[in-house]
């Protein structure tokens, strides 16, 4: 077997789901795939790119680690990863894949694949594997009128691999490792207009994955560790300089001096002028 079928664009723009390229292989040694960061093959930048085997094995590599994927076994890489895997040469995979794309995937999915592969193991593989012989048979005289059966079992599928598998790799953490370096440069900038859109395209993630796993790094949101590294900033000038409370204000990145007095006063117990009267360097 060796099957490619691309499918048109859906006349619903917004489906949470929906395959751009449906194929497979069968006892083909040579299977081989070697992707860089970013490629635009089968616009592999912007779709998912599902692997599910269906007998054999095969191998992906990921930061100089190979797993080997059996029967009932597969792999997810997100939008834009580099991507490595292929055939054991004397027992070649076959293998179903399919490249999707869709609304809100990065919630579906609970951001699998995003910074590694999500490679995982079946605890059923016959209801899975009919569900991509289906959508096989759909790929290959596909109508207007499938569009929303399509739709539906790429949904059943993706959902099934979610609740009836179980993860194979560790999580390696990069995403923890690219937003401490962000909250780093934050903490150096934080006089500068910040967005939580510019600090997360700064990791290179969407708003809502940058969010969420900010939250769990550091315990509390992006707007409040903005605030807080403002406020750091604040009390150091008011203890080491004679700037005014209307000047450290700006300095520090607050548009007007009765936001910043309340942010102070919330989180501090008392107002920046008691603070400088307590701390101010050469008065102890």
């Amino acid at each position: 077997m060796n099957e490619h079928n691309f499918l048109p664009k859906p006349l619903f723009t917004r489906h949470v789901c929906f395959p751009d390229y449906i194929g497979g292989f069968s006892n083909y040694p040579d299977h081989i795939v070697n992707r860089e960061f970013q490629t635009k093959e089968f616009n592999l930048h912007r779709n998912y790119n599902l692997h599910i085997v269906l007998d054999g094995k095969g191998y992906v590599t990921t930061e100089g680690k190979r797993y080997e994927l059996l029967k009932g076994q597969g792999f997810l890489y997100g939008p834009g990863m580099r991507q490595s895997y292929y055939s054991d040469a004397s027992e070649p995979w076959s293998i179903r894949w399919v490249h999707f794309y869709g609304e809100r995937l990065e919630e579906l999915l609970d951001s699998r694949g995003l910074d590694e592969p999500w490679l995982f193991s079946l605890s059923h593989l016959s209801p899975v594997e009919s569900l991509l012989e289906k959508l096989l048979t759909l790929g290959e005289a596909y109508q207007i009128d499938d569009e929303y059966t399509v739709a539906s079992t790429l949904y059943e599928l993706l959902t099934r691999l979610l609740n009836t598998s179980d993860r194979l790799n560790v999580p390696l953490n990069y995403a923890s490792d690219k937003i401490r370096a962000v909250a780093n440069y934050v903490r150096s900038h934080s006089q500068e207009p910040f967005s939580i859109e510019k600090a997360a395209a700064l990791a290179g993630y969407s708003t809502h994955y940058f969010s969420r796993k900010f939250g769990q790094t550091f315990g509390k949101s992006f707007p409040d560790f903005l605030l807080e590294s403002r406020l750091v900033q604040a009390k150091r000038l008011l203890a080491s300089t004679g700037l005014s409370v209307k000047q450290i204000a700006l300095e520090t990145g607050f548009s007007q001096a009765s936001y910043f007095s309340s942010c102070f006063r919330q989180l501090e117990g008392m107002t920046p002028v008691q603070f400088r009267s307590l701390h101010r360097i050469g008065d102890e």
